[in-house]
């Protein structure tokens, strides 16, 4: 009953489908909606890791060709595309790290579960984790054009590895690695302002009696990964800013 009335929000039984899931600014709307994008986008990726796994199944290339990627093995002539395999290794990192384990475990769950865990009513700015969870979405979308723009040796997507090296990542062709850098700049503003509203809230909306020393342990863990984020993030923004003025 206490969770109920501090957590319940009344109004969301006369909100439509798309005001509650487009314009929410409930904790655990938006934190249902961090899973389950990061959810899709990791299928994605795990796609990404199978097809390359099938590669290896067998010996010589028999899936990745430069006539076109097949699906199942087949005896016609297959010249070896080195940069598609690039380009999977290249999107399975970018999207698993950037898009599917810091906006799950930290923007997914921390949203869910933080508030309820502290006795919070909501985030301390829930206009601000509207945005971030569409900048996330933002940014999803770039990686996914970057796929399909054009990359190096004439073909589509980058294939410069998920670490975006230099001089690699300075002299690919093709908008497809501009695109991704900017991927990545969208998603690491998302998780900037995730931190800074995870460490607001910890700080500053606890219920009354709930100390730092009562607080649970995931919510420090959350606490802790915000700080890590706000104080790298913006190191890695500044790289990759500079790769893309090498550009």
């Amino acid at each position: 009953m206490a969770d109920a009335a501090i957590h319940g929000h009344h109004g969301e039984d006369k909100q439509g489908w798309f005001t509650r899931w487009f314009m929410s600014t409930n904790h655990k709307d938006i934190g249902i909606l961090y899973l389950c994008t990061a959810a899709v986008v990791g299928l994605i990726s795990v796609l990404f890791t199978v097809y390359m796994r099938m590669e290896l199944m067998y010996p010589g290339v028999q899936f990745m060709c430069a006539e076109g990627a097949r699906l199942i093995p087949s005896s016609a002539e297959c010249t070896p595309n080195g940069h598609l395999w690039n380009v999977m290794i290249t999107y399975h990192g970018v999207l698993m790290m950037f898009f599917v384990v810091i906006p799950a475990l930290f923007g997914g769950f921390g949203n869910y579960f933080m508030p309820l865990q502290i006795g919070a009513p909501d985030m301390a700015f829930p206009r601000l984790n509207n945005l971030s969870y569409w900048l996330f979405v933002t940014g999803v979308a770039l990686g996914v054009c970057s796929m399909f723009a054009p990359g190096g040796d004439g073909q589509s997507g980058s294939g410069v590895g998920w670490v975006l090296y230099p001089p690699l990542s300075t002299h690919e062709a093709g908008m497809s690695m501009d695109l991704a850098i900017f991927a990545v700049h969208v998603s690491g503003a998302s998780s900037i302002l995730g931190a800074i509203n995870m460490i607001t809230t910890f700080l500053n909306m606890r219920a009354p009696g709930m100390t730092l020393f009562k607080v649970p342990l995931f919510s420090w863990s959350i606490f802790v990964t915000a700080w890590l984020i706000l104080l790298s993030l913006p190191v890695l923004a500044g790289a990759i800013t500079m790769l893309l003025t090498d550009r």
